[in-house]
Order: structure tokens, then sequence, then C-alpha cells
């Protein structure tokens, strides 16, 4: 099956960018299942045109503006709609016609264009009224956000599928009553990096000679939206981190992840003496080999990614007690611990907890999984149900 996947972001690993981690997964999973997938993607910096970084995978990236040198819409680490200066707003319209003819140039070779946002599978149309290569389409909310209802509506009529793989989050719910379509329910696919025997270098060369402290691990991007709006506990962490320093707890808190924040959380760290407690690691693609030396992982919402790879490395997590997480199959205690928005001693006590209640915690990691197990999957047995429904929907004509 030869599988198109148009996407606004799309990890770089040689220059550890690792934008759209998520596309990458569900491409390994097709590819690992014998599927030829092509990934159209904007170009940015330094990146090739082309590149194939896996077997079965190729990577088409476009420039859209000239001089290239102007190009400023799409950057390393940031969203499309992060950029909103006077030049990156004159570039949308060539942006979306170059798109547009990327993926129409390649639409006659797919069998199937999956779509990442729906601006991706709009900019796909034309392909499917052509050549009649199906399209499949997942959203990924800032598309719902930022798209007028209409055109949404519009887009959801005119795939042929789209894909429920967020399980039975209210904003999930309600998103399929707003537009309507096929849709086809499916785990979202997680990529789990193989155990390994030892600790990464970065994260060993900070710990040596310490006795083994419990380890608190928070991937993420170092944003202030994600303050804002999911009240996570990105700077919090390195305030109770003061006080668990006070207490003589023997913990050290890890961040892997970059961001707009770093310089803020840096100097937070400096000025409460947190060096040799608290270190930024940068982002990483191997998130599971540090996660496999940690205790307990923080920067999950609901279902989305970092809460996906916490779960399938088997480790506990803290999630904040919102609408967000509370509407959701995680419940506090039994398979996740809650912590008290914007509440720097309720994250205190909660960790001195876990870090005495070691039996407790791996409890709560065990029920995460097996509660999880219906909604998030591996690249292999993941992309062998995709593709059985992929297949479906070509046989349906």
């Amino acid at each position: 099956m030869n599988i198109l996947m148009p996407t606004f972001s799309f990890p770089f690993l040689p220059e550890e960018n690792y934008d759209g981690k998520f596309v990458l997964a569900e491409a390994r999973a097709y590819a690992a299942n014998g599927a030829v997938v092509r990934v159209i993607t904007p170009r940015f910096a330094t990146v090739p045109h082309y590149e194939n970084p896996e077997p079965g995978i190729s990577v088409f990236r476009f420039d859209y503006f000239f001089p290239v040198r102007w190009q400023c819409l799409k950057r390393a680490g940031k969203p499309l709609y992060a950029e909103l200066s006077w030049l990156s707003m004159l570039q949308i319209p060539f942006f979306l016609l170059v798109m547009a003819g990327k993926i129409f140039l390649h639409g006659r070779w797919a069998d199937i264009i999956h779509a990442q946002w729906s601006l991706a599978a709009l900019l796909s149309l034309p392909a499917k009224w052509m050549f009649g290569t199906k399209i499949v389409l997942t959203v990924r909310g800032s598309d719902i956000r930022l798209l007028p209802s209409w055109l949404n509506r519009f887009i959801h009529r005119q795939v042929d599928a789209a894909i429920d793989c967020f399980g039975p989050q209210p904003w999930n719910e309600e998103y399929k009553k707003r537009f309507p379509a096929r849709y086809l329910t499916l785990p979202l696919i997680v990529y789990e990096n193989e155990p390994v025997r030892e600790m990464p270098a970065d994260m060993a060369a900070i710990l040596q000679n310490r006795n083994h402290p419990f380890i608190i691990t928070y991937i993420g991007r170092f944003e202030r939206l994600k303050i804002r709006d999911n009240n996570l506990p990105l700077l919090a962490l390195i305030q109770a981190a003061s006080v668990w320093k006070q207490k003589d707890l023997n913990f050290h808190l890890f961040y892997l992840g970059s961001g707009e924040l770093r310089k803020e959380m840096e100097d937070l760290i400096k000025d409460l003496k947190l060096a040799d407690r608290v270190t930024i690691l940068g982002a990483k693609t191997n998130v599971m080999h540090y996660l496999q030396f940690s205790h307990l992982g923080v920067g999950g919402i609901a279902f989305n990614a970092v809460s996906q790879e916490i779960t399938m490395a088997g480790k506990p997590q803290l999630l904040v007690d919102s609408s967000d997480n509370r509407d959701t199959p995680w419940v506090d205690g039994q398979n996740a611990i809650f912590i008290k928005p914007d509440d720097v001693m309720d994250l205190v006590t909660k960790v001195i907890w876990a870090s005495r209640n070691p039996e407790q915690l791996q409890c709560l990691a065990r029920q995460a999984k097996k509660d999880m197990a219906s909604y998030f999957t591996g690249i292999k047995p993941g992309g062998k149900i995709y593709l059985q429904q992929f297949t479906s929907l070509l046989g349906a004509g």
C-alpha cells in the first residue's frame, strides 16, 4: 500500500528536531507493516529537500517563498500559527498553493492520503477529485480551534474517513458531534524505544556519585500556553524542588524538551540554587530510555503524546486535576497521581508520598498500562490495525 502523509510538522532527527514526532510514529508503523510512505512537509532552515530516514519512508520538504532565505512561516520547534509577523502572514497564500501542488503531484501515486490536520486534508482534495485517491484525516486540536467551523464541516464531509483516536475525552466527543464524518475508531500509535541496559550518558553524568535519587522527568515543550491552558507545573516543579531540597528529599528533576521558557527556567534554577537537583537536558527522541531510569513522569495531558510515552514505558505519572484529565479513564490514586492546579505545596506533598511508597507507585503504573491498552498501542501492532482499516476503506470503493 502506498500512503502519502501531508503534514505541517515532521521531525528531522539529525538536527534533533522532533516536531510532529507522532506523525513519524505513524509513518514507522505503516512502513513496519509493508507499506511505502511518502511525507510532504514544509522545509525550514538547513534541512534537505529530500531524505530517506528509514526503510519505506521518504520525506519531501518544499520551499514556499523566494528568496528562500526569507522563509519564516515554518520554524523549527514552533507550530505554524506561532509565527505572526507581517512577512509570515504574506507567505501564507504561497505556502498553501505550493503544498497543494506537492500533494497533487504525489496524489496519483498514493492509494491513501493520510492528512495530518484538517487544513492538510483540504489541500489534498484536488488529488481526490482528479485521481480518486482516498483521504483519511486525523485532526490534532489546533485545526479545530483555528479554522472556521463551516470550513471544518466541509472538510469532514469531503474526506473518506476521519480517525477517532483520542478516546473518551470531552473535546473529542464534542468534535465528533460538531463535524459528522465516517469515523474509524483506532488506538493512538506510540513509538517505543527498545530497552537499554545503561542509563543515557548525559543523565548518568549528572547522577554520578548520587545514592539512588528519586528521579522525576518532565517531558514536553517549554511554552507559556502549557501553563495557561493546561495548568502544567512547568515552573511549579522547580519551585517545589526548592522545598524538597529543604526537606532533604533525595531527588533529581530532569526536563526533556525545549521552548520559549527555557531561559526563565534556567534563571529560576539559578536563583533557587538548584543546579545540583534540577537539570534541563533538552529535547530527546529516545525519551523511553530516560523514562526507563525514572520513577515518576510529568507533562501528560489526557491522551497526548507525553502521557502515551510515560504509560507505555510502564511508569506512573502526575496529572493535573482538571477537566482535561478528570473526565477520562484517568483516576486519582488508581492509575495516576492527581495534583491540584497552581498549588506548589500539593505538588510537594504528592511527590514526597510517591518517593516513600515505591510499591504503590508501581501498582499505579501497572494499572495505567492496563486501563490505557485500548487507547495506546505500539508501532508494529498499531500499523497492522491501521492498514487493515485502510484496506477495508479501499475495498469499499
